[in-house]
């Protein structure tokens, strides 16, 4: 069974549910639960806190408060509200988890969800706790399981819960390098789990301006896909973009331009891809109009290659800000792209920026 379905709507087990309530409430619990998927696909998230909280309600007449299905449609309530109701939701996702210990037990691995979910909660409403012993007890049932995998992926999702919040910088970096010890030791090179947590590694060596570690990161993330798969794999792009950007942050420029070439020979999983800028070179600001507080934009229309160069460039307001425009040509120079894909080749495409000159307060 696949565990970590954090965030996911929680499914009914309909046919084996023991159904008390009468005709009238059943019927409309149905349509409630009808309508509340039609919400979630809708992205209507008004009416699925809504519809979510009242197929809740009729669940506990339906089922009883300590039922599969009851637990599963507080989950889904809970993941609808919003953020004014934090501490509402905390208090729900408790009640999730004592009902599925009741039901299942306290090292059940149907815990592991409830407890992601309440850590994250947790640490949303800011209190004074992190929601780390919730988090522990999870990791604590995938140790008494012995199952390493799993072990990774909740030390995994609280990396990434905790990366959310300033104030939790380190408790998330402990639990990613314990997920990266446990990739490093168990898990082939080419799990796609173990090359994930790799993106996230390197983001975090490049947040921390070791960006020749991150390349090492990087490159071998591109390396598997080149070795194991015969098709491009959107990872494998994002390595290359990251690739591109730390390159050109220690100054080796000619490394950089290897992997926009290496973009524009990629056959994408998508046909038509707009092109996507992967590295900006800030301009620098002119002496003189510093000097006299002077702000001012440049609008410049360019060209990006299909090697994802930019090539062709053209001042849209010539008669504007004439001082500033030298350097933000220079600057946009140096721009690397990830290039356009028609019909699942790279082209050249035409795109246009504003580059604002501001002076700090």
């Amino acid at each position: 069974m696949n565990y970590i379905k954090h965030g996911t709507l929680a499914t009914l087990l309909l046919l084996s549910a023991n159904i008390h309530a009468s005709a009238d409430t059943q019927k409309e619990f149905k349509q409630v639960y009808q309508a509340y998927q039609q919400a979630v696909a809708h992205k209507d998230d008004t009416q699925k806190q809504l519809l979510a909280e009242q197929a809740y309600q009729l669940g506990k007449e339906i089922y009883g408060a300590g039922h599969q299905n009851t637990l599963n449609l507080a989950a889904n309530y809970a993941e609808a509200m919003p953020s004014k109701m934090a501490e509402e939701r905390v208090a729900l996702y408790k009640k999730i988890v004592t009902g599925t210990q009741k039901l299942h037990g306290e090292a059940s691995q149907q815990l592991i969800d409830p407890l992601i979910s309440l850590t994250e909660a947790t640490v949303q409403l800011g209190r004074r706790s992190s929601g780390s012993e919730f988090i522990d007890s999870a990791i604590a049932i995938a140790q008494k399981k012995q199952d390493l995998l799993l072990e990774s992926k909740i030390n995994f999702e609280a990396a990434k819960i905790f990366f959310e919040e300033q104030k939790h910088y380190r408790k998330a970096k402990r639990y990613l390098k314990r997920t990266d010890e446990l990739n490093s030791a168990h898990l082939p090179a080419n799990a796609l789990h173990r090359l994930e947590v790799d993106m996230w590694v390197a983001a975090y060596e490049t947040g921390r301006k070791r960006h020749n570690e991150a390349i090492e990161r990087l490159n071998n993330i591109v390396n598997v896909f080149d070795e194991n798969l015969d098709f491009e794999h959107p990872m494998e792009l994002f390595a290359h973009s990251r690739l591109v950007a730390a390159y050109e942050r220690v100054g080796n420029s000619e490394a950089a331009t290897k992997h926009c070439v290496a973009i524009a020979k990629m056959r994408p999983w998508n046909n038509n891809i707009e092109q996507t800028p992967l590295y900006r070179q800030a301009p620098i600001y002119p002496r003189r109009a510093a000097e006299f507080s002077r702000e001012g934009f440049v609008q410049l229309e360019f060209t990006v290659t299909p090697s994802g160069f930019v090539e062709d460039i053209l001042v849209l307001n010539p008669d504007e800000n004439i001082g500033f425009q030298k350097p933000s040509i220079k600057a946009l120079k140096q721009w690397r792209y990830a290039p356009k894909f028609v019909d699942g080749k790279a082209v050249p495409a035409k795109s246009t920026v504003q580059i604002d000159f501001r002076l700090n307060d």
